[in-house]
């Protein structure tokens, strides 16, 4: 087989557990793949701001698919290449409704996460690292009015995410967001997430492969969570994480060992090196 691109979410798959940190087997596995010629694409649900600890231990990423596939940045050209927003006026009437339902989230807008101040405080977290938590918290822009901000921004929206979301209320928060016209997902236990009805990492991966001039029959792609579904379905070459989701595993081809287990560097050592 020949592959010449991978791409791996972060959270739950190529990081280890701590959420933060690129093992010396992941590193060295990839770096190979990469001196081989193969393109590799991280992909994922932060926004840009939160992707510069991954991208120190490992520089040599090619793509970085961020936001669930709303945007994709070309690292060696240096340019976004792809952007599917929320249109600025549905994105603030969202917001606005949801400002009144005592429930945190963030936004994602210029490859940043905003939140209105004061909404910390309904923040619940739902088995996170503090660690990272602190890490998050450093690249989070709080506004007196979200709003207004948006306003003045008017560029759109990348995606909204919602924290501290119980089994009771997921489904009515995933109904809400489905009735604005939105693809909702989660990534993570007690988060919902949405973005444009097209924007999602399948997507997103399509349009690096037409940059690319390649096939999904020359992809490897590796996910733990539903918002990896598109991508997983995409790729000829899928990998689940043993860690993973049920539905995620039956997006995928193959199972491949946890995150906690190097289970990107035991697929990729496998099948493309």
């Amino acid at each position: 087989m020949s592959i010449k691109l991978i791409a791996t979410d972060l959270d739950g798959t190529l990081m280890a557990p701590d959420h933060l940190t690129v093992t010396k087997r992941t590193y060295d596995t990839l770096k190979k793949a990469h001196d081989k010629g193969i393109k590799i694409a991280v992909a994922t649900g932060r926004p840009m701001a939160l992707i510069d600890n991954v991208i120190n231990q490992v520089p040599f990423v090619d793509y970085v698919i961020y936001s669930n596939g709303s945007c994709v940045f070309d690292r060696n050209d240096e340019k976004v290449i792809h952007a599917d927003l929320i249109e600025d006026k549905l994105a603030r009437e969202i917001v606005e409704y949801f400002l009144t339902q005592n429930i945190f989230f963030e936004i994602y807008i210029n490859g940043r996460s905003c939140y209105q101040l004061g909404t910390e405080k309904l923040f619940q977290n739902m088995g996170l690292p503090q660690k990272f938590l602190d890490e998050v918290a450093q690249t989070m822009d709080g506004y007196e009015s979200l709003l207004d901000f948006m306003k003045n921004d008017g560029k759109g929206m990348e995606k909204i995410t919602f924290y501290g979301i119980s089994d009771e209320k997921y489904e009515k928060v995933k109904a809400k967001l489905e009735g604005y016209g939105l693809e909702a997902c989660s990534s993570l236990p007690g988060t919902i997430e949405a973005t444009s009805k097209t924007a999602n990492k399948g997507s997103a991966l399509l349009g690096i492969c037409e940059n690319m001039g390649i096939t999904s029959d020359e992809v490897m792609s590796f996910g733990d969570a539903g918002n990896d579904c598109p991508m997983l379905d995409f790729a000829k070459y899928s990998f689940a994480m043993e860690n993973g989701t049920d539905e995620c595993k039956a997006h995928a081809e193959f199972v491949t060992k946890s995150n906690g287990e190097d289970g990107v560097a035991v697929a990729v050592e496998k099948y493309a090196l």
